[in-house]
């Protein structure tokens, strides 16, 4: 379509190629006039205008949407629509559909679940028409595997890590223009690394083998021998070990189900409190039984073995009838504990399928064997950067702070952004502001609005406008809403010990569990455990702590003797009030911690659709 095309003006031509509009711009500039006349320049001036409102949307595709933060501050900026998203967790699809369109959640073919181990992104390219050039993929892999929070579990890796590589694929069977991988802050630690697995003949292509790490490597290898440590113990002699110098050879748990498992320790602790064990209740009775039944059905011929599960089963009997306290007894539960933490570590090794070369045990200082499994290890962003490369990808990783993107909250999440090109360089968003935003911005006019306790009979036409609330309630949050709707703003009924709580901390100025007294915290197994952010009363002059499931950990009101709302912790993670949250209470507070916030998306996409036209313009004057 051409508009004008006069001598000595320009030509302005606006061709439709390939299901997108390509912005042709010539000049043809003859004696009478050159660039630099005032007819030009307006003329110019003009038609770049016209170009800015012309710009291309881009389709976005969400992996692990949850309720759809990183979605909803893409859309935030007008330059990117949802075309699709993936989700297993049934509250968070019905609030991504709520927010962002129905029908959006892409469900695999085999099973009909949003399972994205499920899903061939090859035949969804084909189904959503997409064009590889406006098309961009999104995501947040589940983190357990990299966060500080798992050093404290009973396992070594996580079968979430394998949700990193599942984002790899999607990137690998689509080739989108651009994608945006968020996570933990930690992921870039030489702490959390991944395991190279078997090769998986089954798979067409698999994502963490020798073959495909020495594929995308080319000279430089990425990945090193390395050893996991499987046990280490005092008790147990290195003659039950040696043995096995494979870890096909090692046998299955003796105890694998989670809650049965999770009850020994407890015994366990439960006797280094107080030196004595007793049964408390009937459900702990039942387990002791499901127990002793799992140790009668183990079949070893290993005579250590033997002698490690009878003791145990003498022990777990004896208690069904009174308290234990034998020092002698107590440690048969341990040996128990350990030699079964080590068979469950090896079972995990083996349902992840990581490479095993073999294990090793030795003594250390003639006091305490030590088990270890010899594999291969490769830090997870040195891999990224590599296989993304390998793509075709320039990428660029590092850690944002959300606080500095106007978002009311300090929380510190990993970025890789990266673009389909190799002629641009690419940089991550520069901080927006000095100056953070506090909780008293976010929230301070939802003070005088008391929070109700249920979804049923909610009363939404609740909120009162202040003539004194922040430019940010004014200008973002209660942007595009009805003056008197107040949705979410549901909080927990609290019991009265936990009011007691919140009031007590609220009279004293404390600032969390610790600031209590020893007689609110006596119903606590063990206080000094406790962390800080447990009871955390927030501060008004301050941005928020990095928000969590604020209702698990009991985060208070910075004024009053309650229990943050729903509302409240959105808000924090800087979702606007026109946002609507679905699912149980509990789940809506689940949702709002796992989300990224918005505000630090939207500055992410800013950044990113610069170079994403940049690339168009390059391609367009080709």
């Amino acid at each position: 379509m051409t508009i004008f095309n006069m001598p000595g003006f320009l030509l302005f031509s606006i061709n439709k190629s390939k299901g997108r509009h390509r912005l042709i711009i010539k000049y043809k500039i003859n004696s009478c006039f050159n660039k630099k006349s005032k007819l030009c320049c307006l003329l110019n001036k003009k038609l770049w205008e016209v170009f800015a409102m012309k710009k291309l949307t881009y389709k976005l595709i969400d992996l692990f949407a949850g309720a759809g933060g990183l979605s909803n501050g893409f859309e935030q900026t007008e330059r990117f629509k949802v075309v699709g998203a993936v989700e297993i967790n049934r509250a968070a699809r019905e609030t991504f559909e709520c927010n962002h369109g129905e029908n959006l959640i892409l469900d695999a073919d085999e099973n009909g679940i949003s399972d994205i181990t499920k899903i061939d992104f090859l035949s969804l390219k084909s189904k959503l028409n997409l064009n590889i050039n406006d098309t961009v993929i999104v995501g947040g892999p589940p983190c357990q595997g990299f966060s500080n929070a798992n050093r404290q579990k009973n396992y070594l890796i996580s079968g979430n890590n394998q949700l990193v590589k599942e984002f790899v694929r999607a990137i690998d069977e689509i080739r989108p223009i651009g994608f945006v991988m968020e996570n933990v802050k930690t992921m870039n630690s030489d702490t959390h690394k991944f395991f190279v697995t078997k090769e998986n003949s089954e798979k067409s292509k698999d994502y963490s083998s020798l073959k495909h790490l020495n594929e995308i490597s080319k000279e430089e290898k990425i990945y090193s021998q390395d050893r996991i440590e499987l046990i280490v113990s005092e008790t147990l002699p290195k003659s039950l070990f040696v043995k096995y110098k494979t870890l096909n050879e090692v046998p299955h748990p003796i105890i694998q189900k989670k809650e049965l498992l999770t009850r020994l320790r407890t015994f366990q602790r439960r006797y280094q409190k107080s030196n004595i064990i007793s049964l408390k209740n009937n459900a702990e009775k039942n387990e002791v039984e499901c127990i002793l039944s799992e140790l009668e059905n183990y079949d070893s011929q290993d005579i250590l073995v033997k002698n490690i599960i009878s003791d145990l089963n003498k022990l777990l009997t004896e208690l069904l009838l009174d308290p234990v306290t034998s020092e002698q007894k107590i440690q048969h539960l341990i040996t128990f504990n350990e030699y079964n933490r080590f068979l469950t570590r090896c079972q995990e090794l083996k349902d992840e399928e990581i490479e095993c070369l073999k294990l090793v045990a030795d003594y250390e200082a003639n006091k305490y064997v030590r088990v270890e499994a010899v594999v291969y290890s490769y830090n997870v962003v040195k891999y990224l950067k590599k296989v993304f490369e390998c793509f075709g990808y320039k990428v660029e990783p590092g850690v944002l702070d959300s606080s500095n993107y106007k978002v009311p909250q300090r929380r510190k999440r990993f970025i890789m952004m990266g673009v389909r090109s190799k002629e641009i360089n690419i940089k991550l968003p520069e901080p927006l502001t000095d100056n953070p935003t506090t909780v008293k911005d976010a929230i301070s006019d939802l003070e005088i609005i008391e929070p109700q306790q249920e979804f049923d009979n909610y009363n939404e036409n609740i909120y009162v406008e202040l003539s004194e609330a922040s430019s940010l309630v004014k200008g973002y949050f209660r942007e595009d809403i009805t003056e008197s709707l107040l949705f979410n703003h549901v909080n927990t009924n609290s019991s009265p010990l936990i009011k007691k709580r919140f009031e007590a901390i609220r009279k004293t100025n404390g600032k969390n569990f610790h600031s209590l007294s020893e007689e609110l915290k006596s119903s606590y197994e063990d206080a000094s455990r406790t962390q800080n952010t447990v009871y955390l009363r927030l501060n008004y002059d301050e941005p928020s702590p990095t928000v969590v499931n604020v209702r698990k950990s009991m985060w208070q009101h910075p004024t009053k003797a309650r229990a943050l709302s729903i509302r409240e912790a959105a808000r924090l993670q800087s979702f606007q009030d026109s946002f609507i949250f679905h699912g149980r209470k509990d789940e809506q507070y689940q949702q709002v911690g796992n989300a990224v916030p918005p505000l630090l998306a939207k500055a992410i996409a800013n950044q990113l659709v610069e170079y994403l036209d940049e690339i168009q313009e390059i391609d367009s004057s080709k």
